[in-house]
């Protein structure tokens, strides 16, 4: 029995925005590491209870601050990056931060886009999916509480990340066309060589056309999201004050 062909996207940057690009950022040299905050959070996993985060402004994005912890935060939340329990990499974390510019300069341009008020119902489901996102629900518990992430600050980024989800749909998702030309110039060049170079016959057309037009609508978003944050770089004050 031969092998399953996945159908997708070659990338799915707005899924988390994890991207990496190079940022306009104004580095302010002489400050650098000035910026270290005066407490520090304790770790509530108790088998690593001993340990402490230093959190530390990192970056001001059109002056909203993205901090050491933030970082932190992120990596817990995201079922792809390794567990942020002990060192993490200082790839990772610049990775991190590329990508938190990114949601940051998104996040403050849906705060001004008129919408519906945020359900519990909705922050509840969202916290499902993401925990099943995850091996366990252990393991999720285990990485948020790694880095201090309380149930409450857990809701406060899932409301952000709906209004993220919200502002992708109303401005990139819904002027997106994928057309019948498009969607046969997929099969014929990338589907058909695809299935075949691993010894599968190619399914008919009208069997993956659905997914075949998912795959480029979001290829599409993805292109358009890469052009709108790029300008909104060009427009923005961000100005780096320690390394991560």
């Amino acid at each position: 029995m031969g092998s399953r062909l996945t159908i997708g996207p070659r990338s799915n940057r707005l899924d988390g925005f994890a991207r990496i690009k190079s940022a306009k950022i104004r580095p302010i040299g002489l400050i650098r590491g000035v910026f270290v905050l005066g407490c520090t959070i304790a770790l509530l996993t108790p088998s690593v209870c001993c340990q402490q985060i230093i959190d530390q402004i990192l970056t001001l994005v059109n002056d909203d601050v993205i901090t050491r912890i933030d970082l932190l935060w992120s990596i817990a939340i995201d079922p792809k990056a390794p567990s942020p329990v002990g060192p993490v990499g200082s790839d990772l974390l610049r990775q991190k931060l590329d990508v938190m510019i990114d949601e940051r300069l998104i996040a403050q341009e849906a705060a001004r886009v008129p919408t519906s008020e945020i359900t519990r119902d909705e922050i509840d489901k969202k916290r499902t999916e993401l925990i099943k996102s995850f091996k366990s629900e252990a393991q999720f518990r285990e990485r948020a509480g790694s880095v201090g992430l309380t149930p409450q600050k857990l809701d406060e980024l899932i409301r952000q990340r709906i209004l993220i989800d919200r502002f992708a749909d109303f401005r990139f998702r819904s002027f997106v066309l994928v057309t019948e030309p498009e969607i046969k110039r997929y099969y014929d060049e990338i589907l058909v060589p695809r299935v075949r170079a691993v010894g599968q016959v190619p399914p008919a057309i009208s069997d993956v056309r659905d997914r075949i037009v998912e795959v480029l609508k979001q290829e599409k978003i993805n292109a358009e999201t890469d052009r709108w944050l790029t300008s909104a770089r060009q427009r923005a004050d961000v100005v780096q004050l320690a390394e991560p």
